[in-house]
């Protein structure tokens, strides 16, 4: 089988595999680093985003003033997926085991994966990250965990929402640790440190 999405598929022969889904303007080898510093003994698997906005790759759209199109945000979750799926006839990774790392757009995609199908991912570690889409969590995400590590001037993530967002996230069941640094839109080393410290 040949998976037309562009990717990459690093095999650590491993039973964890953890899913990298890159920020507005990057691709498939953006976040690959970062997974080795997250979880070294993990596979890796990391697709390209679909969507383009002005020629950047996006996994959904957003209007002109910034705001999440709601509709993309859940095509998005069913292209990964799909993805998913496919990747795991392909590379033989169990999907049981599988959780995901992303940067600002993905991140967000990340999130909204675990609101709308949490039995895909076990974890979501998310930089640079705010709530995906406007409806509630309804689903039980008892058994999940999640990392936010987000900056504290971050335009795109208003602490505000995140403190909400967090609130609910543990409401519905979920683990989750909220890491953050004085900085704006941007990945910190010592959340790299500290979320690898907590996943070994």
């Amino acid at each position: 089988m040949t998976i037309a999405r562009p990717h990459v598929w690093i095999d650590k022969d491993s039973t964890e595999t953890l899913l990298l889904l890159h920020g507005t303007g990057a691709d498939e080898n953006d976040l690959i680093q970062l997974g080795e510093m997250i979880s070294p003994q993990s596979n890796l698997l990391s697709p390209r985003g679909t969507v383009s906005e002005n020629g950047m790759n996006r996994f959904f759209e957003r209007t002109p003033q910034g705001e999440f199109v709601q509709s993309s945000v859940l095509e998005a979750v069913g292209e990964l997926e799909d993805f998913i799926s496919e990747a795991s006839q392909e590379y033989g990774f169990d999907k049981q085991n599988l959780s995901a790392c992303g940067f600002s757009n993905g991140a967000n995609t990340a999130l909204a994966v675990l609101m709308v199908r949490p039995e895909i991912l076990k974890t979501v570690i998310a930089f640079g990250a705010t709530k995906p889409l406007r409806q509630p969590i309804e689903v039980d995400l008892r058994n999940k965990t999640v990392f936010i590590a987000n900056g504290d001037v971050d335009p795109f993530a208003p602490p505000a929402i995140t403190d909400a967002f967090t609130a609910e996230l543990r409401a519905s069941g979920a683990r989750v640790e909220l890491l953050t640094h004085p900085g704006g839109h941007q990945i910190s080393s010592a959340h790299i440190q500290q979320i690898n410290s907590d996943l070994t």
